[in-house]
């Protein structure tokens, strides 16, 4: 078992890379020998993501993270899942993307000082996040081999899990990316693009997830870890929007990835999106602290960020609501008061703009964005009924056809296959060791969105919860004309100075 050692020399080079890196603004030479550790650290990190991975393909419980999150009745797919499902395989994944992302932009454009201090500093961003793995080591060994593991937490295991952290946490190492540019005088919209692009991505299929799985709040509840990584979306957003004061909000945008880390990871505040508390989590906060005196500095000597004023009031709502949640509990409420108002100004300066806009994709999207969430937020509508075996809500009839169980290795399945109006309905239960989840099941149109969860099932009763989401669709295409807006968009191939 070496897998600690490959982290523990990729952490050593990465900080040997940064050093010579900042030396190399004085002796050029140097930086060849800090791009040669860059690649070494960058290589270790990439080996013990794969032997980690090897580990939970073979099902090897010996290794403690393999057994707090996978078991053998798991499917590959959720296998590789789990690879980030705990705080140690995401935390790698974020040191591996950090690497990644500082490797390809050491051949990004011109090698010289300016670069090499940009490197200084992204290079111990990586050295930081590595030692946060040390102290957490995903390779820790069991002194008893276990047969089977206790698996991932079940509201885990659905195809989004695969896909969402990376997107998030990519999007992370950009941010840094962008952050150590601006500290040297290096401007690079492309950076913030790509950013912006994957962090929409992730964060909107986060709310896809969320809107499938009960109990998480609907695609947008407005709990603090959901609002903590809201907080570096609108800062690059304010970024893209600015003509003056971008460093401000290249190294705010830092400051909130970093916050983010903090949130989720201290457990401080109560959230249905945490998976446990990690105590090294409260480590972030001096990330952020250290983060924060870069952004002092230039707060004092530029203008005022008049521009980009409707984001900046969306930040100052958003992470006043969040950090609030320390003190007493904050609910929704006070976000549709204060945000919806801002959201709606934005939504009228996007449409003004449409006629004269080379974004319109953009703009559109943000229209239709505001006219669906608005309507779940304002007028999204909740029954129970119990069918037993008939039942009826708001003048729509329900009829319980029957009630079946179905067992595999993993879990057990029970499906209610329902008659209704409104055609046939078949919501499920997934009995796992760990605890129940709900799979809801969707009749939907353009308008609205008819959404069904099974709470509880006999023999010949179930107690069905009934949502009404009006316009959810808007959310969705709104979300990708925003993904696409961008990328219908030009790239330059050099980074601008």
């Amino acid at each position: 078992m070496f897998g600690f050692e490959l982290l523990l020399f990729s952490a050593l080079f990465s900080a040997l890379s940064s050093i010579l890196f900042a030396l190399a603004t004085r002796k050029l030479n140097l930086a060849e020998f800090a791009e040669v550790f860059l690649y070494a650290s960058f290589s270790l990190s990439f080996a013990a993501m794969l032997l980690l991975l090897h580990y939970l393909l073979t099902d090897n419980f010996s290794i403690y993270y393999v057994y707090a999150y996978s078991q053998r009745e798991m499917s590959v797919e959720y296998k590789i899942g789990a690879l980030w499902a705990g705080k140690e395989g995401s935390l790698l994944l974020w040191a591996f993307a950090s690497l990644l992302v500082a490797s390809i932009f050491t051949n990004y454009g011109k090698k010289d000082v300016r670069k090499a201090k940009a490197l200084a500093v992204l290079t111990a961003i990586c050295f930081f996040l590595l030692l946060m793995l040390l102290f957490s080591n995903p390779f820790e060994v069991l002194a008893f081999k276990y047969s089977n593991g206790l698996g991932m937490n079940p509201l885990l295991r659905t195809p989004e899990m695969i896909i969402h952290p990376p997107l998030i946490f990519f999007s992370y190492a950009l941010v840094a990316c962008m952050f150590a540019s601006h500290l040297t005088g290096i401007e690079d919209r492309n950076l913030a693009r790509l950013s912006w692009a994957l962090m929409t991505a992730g964060i909107v299929l986060g709310g896809w997830w969320a809107y499938r799985t009960l109990g998480w709040g609907g695609f947008w509840g407005w709990d603090p870890v959901e609002n903590s990584s809201l907080l570096p979306w609108l800062s690059l957003t304010a970024y893209l929007h600015a003509r003056k004061g971008k460093e401000f909000f290249a190294y705010l945008s830092m400051v909130f990835v970093a916050f983010t880390a903090f949130i989720t990871r201290s457990g401080i505040l109560s959230s249905v999106h945490s998976f446990g508390e990690d105590p090294m989590g409260l480590a972030y906060l001096f990330l952020v602290l250290a983060c924060d005196v870069p952004l002092v500095r230039k707060w004092e000597v530029e203008d005022r960020c008049y521009t980009s004023l409707l984001f900046g009031a969306m930040i100052v709502v958003v992470l006043l609501g969040t950090v609030a949640n320390l003190f007493r509990n904050v609910d929704r409420s006070y976000y549709l008061i204060t945000f919806t108002p801002i959201f709606f100004a934005t939504a009228m300066i996007a449409l003004y703009r449409l006629r004269n806009s080379n974004r319109k994709l953009i703009h559109i999207g943000v229209i239709l964005l505001f006219v669906g969430a608005t309507s779940v937020w304002f007028f999204e509508q909740k029954d129970t009924v119990i069918l037993n075996p008939d039942g009826k809500a708001d003048g729509i009839e329900f009829y319980l056809q029957n009630v079946s169980t179905r067992w595999t290795p993993e879990k057990t399945i029970v499906r209610a296959k329902i008659l209704s109006s409104l055609g046939l309905i078949e919501p499920e239960i997934h009995v796992y060791p760990q605890s129940t989840v709900s799979k809801v099941y969707i009749i939907g149109n353009p308008f609205l969105d008819y959404y069904f969860a099974m709470k509880s099932a006999g023999s010949n009763s179930v107690e069905l919860e009934f949502y009404r989401v009006p316009l959810i669709s808007l959310v969705w295409l709104g979300s990708a004309l925003l993904i696409l807006g961008l990328a219908s968009q030009k790239l330059g191939l050099r980074p601008r100075k």
